[in-house]
């Protein structure tokens, strides 16, 4: 199995070249250093590294990002590196080791369709509170808007198939923001993945970090909240479609059935059920839950389909999943409103408007789980 090693460097110095000479020694034949744009007093470096016939550097003549520098790495190994199996994308100021590499290239052995990512452990009391918190953070984020289960997200030791050279140098992003935009590729397109434990190594309290912990934390949470974005959007178009409908209808109801803004002597369907009564109350709530959640539903089918999950997916298959959970949804949204409106806040009108929002919000952050994973479920590619 060839395996080719890609090392993004800014403003190196001779830790990076310790770490060359441990790549040199373990073996490594295929190395691809890029010079993202690093000071002139600096350049002697990638001189002395170009020196080993295993070397490569490619230069970017300005400052371009990290992003930027493994796209242009993994565009020349996909143009001239076509016999390898995959590459590691490493930094080149020690916090990877030798170890932590072969711990990952081991289970890339195993599974060698697989990107596999190395994880640090933040549970460790050495661990720089900067890094600890923005990993749980995102780790969270991560999770419920994108759909991948990571310990560490910002991890920049990766093993990545040669056959995903091409769709990862074509992926948005020029600097820390594109290592996000890698996992919500591998996440979209189905990409199976593992998650390799690996020691985790702070050098100086990790000062030679070029990471921004404001500027490109923001540009990162920006790149998956712009994700999740789109569903909110969606979402909110096809809630306020089912609102606008179920008011319409609950105020015409009222109308014609001279119900009054507060109904003391009203209950609940399942009381109702038990009593072998019904009363108006009740038709109102059921006959404006089901008419407005069949059109927003179809709305929002249409919109999430395209614009979101962008399912490529038998529209019929997909139809039937979503028809599936609308079909939950609207049976949990009227028994929820129907029990709090009518069997014990005893209300209607603008009240019963408000509560059926409340419900319906956090029927939607569940939704939103169900319908990633299992609803528009792409598959790989």
């Amino acid at each position: 199995m060839k395996i080719a090693i890609i090392m993004p460097v800014l403003n190196p110095d001779e830790k990076m070249m310790t770490f060359l000479d441990s790549l040199l020694t373990a073996g490594f034949q295929d190395i691809i250093i890029v010079n993202d744009g690093s000071k002139e007093e600096t350049v002697h470096y990638f001189e002395e590294a170009d020196v080993h016939e295993q070397v490569t550097v490619l230069t970017h003549k300005v400052n371009k990002g990290k992003g930027a520098a493994l796209k242009t790495a993994f565009s020349y190994l996909a143009k001239e590196r076509p016999d390898i199996s995959g590459a590691v994308t490493v930094d080149g100021d020690g916090q990877h080791n030798i170890q932590c590499s072969n711990n990952c290239l081991e289970k890339f052995t195993e599974c060698p369709d697989s990107v596999v990512l190395g994880g640090r452990d933040f549970t460790k009391a050495d661990i720089p509170a900067r890094s600890k918190f923005g990993n749980r953070v995102s780790s969270v984020i991560y999770r419920y808007a994108v759909g991948i289960k990571l310990n560490d997200t910002q991890t920049g030791l990766r093993v990545i198939p040669a056959e995903h050279f091409e769709t990862f140098a074509q992926i948005k992003g020029e600097r820390y923001e594109y290592e996000t935009n890698m996992l919500i590729t591998i996440a979209n397109k189905k990409i199976p993945y593992y998650e390799v434990p690996i020691e985790t190594i702070y050098i100086d309290d990790n000062a030679s970090s070029h990471f921004n912990p404001i500027k490109d934390s923001v540009k990162i949470y920006v790149v998956v909240l712009k994700y999740f974005f789109k569903f909110i959007l969606t979402s909110l178009t096809s809630w306020v479609v089912d609102i606008g409908v179920y008011w319409i209808l609950l105020s015409i109801l009222g109308a014609v059935w001279n119900l009054r803004d507060t109904v003391s002597e009203s209950t609940s369907l399942a009381v109702a059920l038990l009593k072998h009564t019904w009363n108006h109350h009740i038709a109102a709530v059921l006959i404006a839950t089901l008419v407005a959640r069949v059109i927003s539903a179809s709305v929002n089918f249409m919109l999430n389909r395209k614009v979101v999950f962008k399912d490529a997916d038998n529209v019929g298959a997909t139809a039937r999943r979503y028809f599936i959970l609308a079909v939950c949804q609207v049976i949990l949204s009227f028994i929820l409103v129907d029990l709090l409106t009518n069997g014990i806040l005893h209300v209607t009108g603008f009240v019963n408007v408000l509560i059926k929002c409340v419900v319906d919000i956090l029927l939607f952050i569940f939704s939103y789980g169900i319908q990633r994973k299992w609803v528009f479920r792409n598959k790989k590619g």
